[in-house]
């Protein structure tokens, strides 16, 4: 007997809510499609240092080169005389930390923008889980952002402004969720893309000034000493503020610069979630009209 896989644009289901319950079955759809994002996982990893002299040392480098530069200029041409080489390394830790974060978050979504309409010969296939081409990349940006954690670590604990906490047992949920939020927004942007082909560039202009309503450069302390209330909205509507300092958290940088520890992480998973639910729900509402617009 042969089973037939019938699908009618006109009469498709356009409400995103009903998509709600499915999204407790996306990750059997990404099990089930396991080696296709192994395989876009491992094609986007080597298309970063193919032919390359160094080969996969580029991706380890290329966060050592930048803490080298935040560092020189930070650290050295701008630095505080009343400030000890101590608290300078500190902060150079602290800033290469906020960087990494951000960077790996926001190239993952930038790529995510264009990723439906660039695999078009695959999305126009009816049985093809387009939802999951969105894995990879998320996984992408997860991996870059582990090597230079890595660096952070290395150099933190070298000159002594990093130590071992217990919020580090917890680090793999700190990075579960930044795994969500990039795929919840990317989901997101994606579908955008496919209908108004400016979501690119409008999103290179918003992730610049994210960047700098995110504790990237700064920290709470400079946010508003004579009102703080500016603190906890910033803090509150900026996806990515609790995320940032989770992370430095995890890290083992000092506590006293960051609210606590599982009260963030709460904030930032439902950041993640929030964005999880509204990506796929929006992307599989209206993934029938993909292959008509690319």
């Amino acid at each position: 007997m042969t089973l037939v896989r019938n699908f009618d644009a006109a009469t498709a289901n356009r409400s995103a809510f009903t998509y709600f319950g499915s999204l407790l079955r996306y990750p059997a759809v990404v099990w089930r499609n396991r080696f296709m994002v192994q395989n876009f996982l491992r094609r986007d990893l080597m298309n970063r240092v193919n032919g390359s002299v160094l080969g996969i040392g580029w991706i380890l480098l290329q966060p050592l080169f930048l803490f080298a530069i935040y560092f020189l200029v930070f650290g050295v041409l701008m630095r505080d005389r009343n400030l000890t080489s101590q608290d300078t390394m500190l902060f150079a830790v602290y800033l290469f930390s906020g960087v990494v974060v951000f960077h790996s978050l926001t190239e993952a979504t930038t790529q995510a923008c264009t990723t439906i309409v660039d695999n078009g010969n695959l999305v126009k296939k009816v049985a093809f889980p387009s939802e999951a081409l969105l894995v990879h990349i998320a996984t992408t940006s997860v991996v870059i952002y582990l090597v230079g954690a890595f660096v952070v670590l290395v150099a933190g604990f070298s000159f002594g402004v990093l130590a071992p906490t217990w919020n580090m047992l917890a680090w793999p949920l700190v990075v579960l969720v930044q795994f969500t939020l990039t795929l919840g927004i990317g989901l997101l942007l994606a579908n955008l893309y496919v209908f108004v082909r400016d979501v690119g560039q409008l999103w290179r202009l918003l992730t610049m000034a994210w960047m700098f309503l995110s504790p990237v450069f700064w920290d709470r302390s400079l946010l508003g000493k004579d009102h703080p209330e500016v603190v906890q909205w910033v803090a509150v509507l900026n996806p990515a503020f609790s995320l940032l300092e989770v992370h430095r958290l995890a890290l083992g940088l000092p506590a006293d610069r960051f609210g606590p520890f599982w009260s963030q992480l709460g904030i930032a998973a439902a950041w993640a979630f929030g964005f999880l639910v509204v990506g796929y729900t929006v992307f599989m509402s209206r993934k029938h009209r993909y292959s008509d617009l690319i």
